[in-house]
């Protein structure tokens, strides 16, 4: 096994390990059981995913970097049409009125 990914949290770890699946790409977690212990241990870098079949490492590099791009990318907040409160830009409709709110082209 290759080690491909050190994650942040056990949470960052899982996403991109159900991305990595989704394209068929085999990999194992290591390290989620120690996420009691985070307290007294360094935050990241504890839960990491190892690559099954080294031949997928290619293209498993790519949809790592591809998934690293999309948490940088934070949509901004936007104003409601119906009630001008302000959402933050992860929402699809309002938290006062309940509008949908205009969809923000996402690359992921």
């Amino acid at each position: 096994m290759l080690k491909l990914y050190e994650a942040e949290n056990h949470i960052d770890a899982q996403l991109a390990m159900d991305t990595l699946l989704s394209e068929d790409i085999e990999v194992v977690m290591k390290g989620h059981f120690l996420s009691g212990a985070s307290g007294e241990l360094p935050a990241s870098g504890l839960v990491t995913l190892w690559l099954v079949e080294p031949s997928n490492e290619a293209r498993a590099r790519v949809i790592i970097d591809e998934y690293e791009a999309h948490k940088r990318h934070v949509a901004p907040p936007q104003d409601c049409p119906d009630c001008g409160e302000t959402v933050e830009g992860n929402f699809a409709c309002c938290w006062s009125c309940g509008a949908q709110l205009p969809e923000i082209s996402k690359s992921f």
